[in-house]
């Protein structure tokens, strides 16, 4: 029997992933071959491939919901990784509605798996993870990754989310919206009206500001304009490797005088563009730089490994790449390396425990706190006098 974490002393371990691993998917449907006939048969029934994505995804949910052994084989997915609590997106792949009622459709989802396991909880405040992470459980903190798209204009669906369970909100993903500018627009706009309201918002009511993929100057203006500290919950460090992904040392400065938070993602055509065959080194090294700018108290980890596993089924590779350039990463870019690959020895979801091994080696002093104390205590001060803490 695995003993919990207050047995153990161990700390929680937070990671923003983005979604649920691949493995659960090739679980669901014995391995990814399977996986990959399965999508050939839908498209020569006349689905699209962004349909047979959904469909996939639906057909390892009703297997959650209805299978023991199978709930039973995704718990071991975690158990095996060593995480307690994750990031994921609701989010959806079907061009055929809007991005907002993908989300809805998809953050039912996630409740249908929370009310099939009880181990999978969904977690809403850092007391709450904490007991969760206590308890050997897996805890499950919803994000927005373009608060644009999910509220459609209307600043009253920012309640609608976070009374949903959403508790991180990305003001914006690549491109310029209603809020601000992204990271990879031409533009160099920052932070509008709109979006300063759309901010007041979230912090009124508890939720936390993601500057991940937003440009640099509304980065700058958001950090400057929020009554509460923000984060960058996955992103890399311009100074180690040049991609428009990462963030200058003068908005991690801001972030460090604000008291923001950042975590390092693992994404190797992030941190290592170019580089054929990149390790955990250079992921070491972006989070060196953050935490010599940042300071380690202020560092975690959000590997958005999600896209990077080796796992990914092959029929839905180039596919994957054509949707995440119309998401507005540059296919230059993305074609510099396969994005299914891993990086290094993290190959897979269930090599999570070599990211520990190597960071606590590297920072053994700070690894606790990089782990996932300081998301924790982050979240914890970025909640103020919240309208749902009175």
């Amino acid at each position: 029997m695995t003993e919990k974490r207050s047995e153990t002393g161990d700390g929680p371990v937070f990671d923003y992933t983005s979604s649920a691993p691949w493995e659960q998917v090739i679980r669901a449907y014995g391995d990814v071959t399977d996986v990959d006939e399965a999508v050939r048969e839908m498209v020569a029934d006349g689905l699209s491939k962004d349909e047979a994505w959904e469909a996939i995804w639906d057909y390892e949910v009703r297997r959650f919901e209805h299978d023991p052994a199978f709930r039973t084989s995704v718990r071991d997915i975690y158990r095996t990784a060593g995480v307690d609590l994750l990031s994921v997106t609701p989010w959806t792949h079907d061009s055929s509605i809007s991005e907002r009622a993908g989300q809805r459709r998809d953050l039912a989802r996630w409740q249908s798996r929370f009310d099939s396991a009880d181990w999978l909880r969904k977690v809403t405040s850092p007391e709450q993870a904490r007991r969760v992470a206590a308890e050997d459980d897996v805890g499950i903190v919803l994000n927005t990754q373009n608060v644009d798209g999910a509220i459609d204009g209307s600043l009253a669906d920012i309640d609608v989310l976070y009374n949903e369970g959403v508790r991180l909100f990305q003001l914006t993903y690549n491109y310029q919206n209603r809020l601000a500018t992204g990271c990879n627009d031409p533009a160099e706009g920052g932070l509008s009206k709109f979006g300063r309201a759309a901010v007041d918002r979230i912090n009124e009511l508890g939720g936390i500001v993601d500057i991940s993929h937003c440009g640099k100057q509304t980065t700058l203006d958001t950090i400057e304009y929020s009554d509460k500290p923000v984060a960058v919950t996955h992103a890399t460090c311009q100074a180690v490797a040049q991609h428009y992904r990462g963030k200058t040392d003068q908005e991690l400065e801001a972030l460090s005088d604000a008291d923001g938070y950042i975590g390092i993602v693992t994404l190797p055509w992030f941190i290592a563009p170019g580089v054929d065959e990149p390790t955990l080194d250079i992921f070491l090294e972006h989070l060196a730089h953050a935490v010599s700018i940042v300071g380690a108290d202020n560092v975690g980890l959000g590997t958005d490994f999600y896209p990077a596993d080796s796992l990914f089924p092959p029929e839905l590779l180039e596919y994957y790449k054509d949707h995440i350039v119309e998401l507005g990463f540059d296919r230059e870019k993305v074609e510099q390396r396969t994005i299914a690959a891993g990086i290094g020895e993290f190959e897979t979801y269930g090599n999570w425990p070599v990211v520990r091994q190597r960071l606590e080696e590297r920072f053994p002093e700070a690894a606790e706190g990089i782990l996932g104390e300081n998301f924790l205590d982050f979240w914890e001060r970025s909640q103020g006098n919240a309208t749902d803490g009175w």
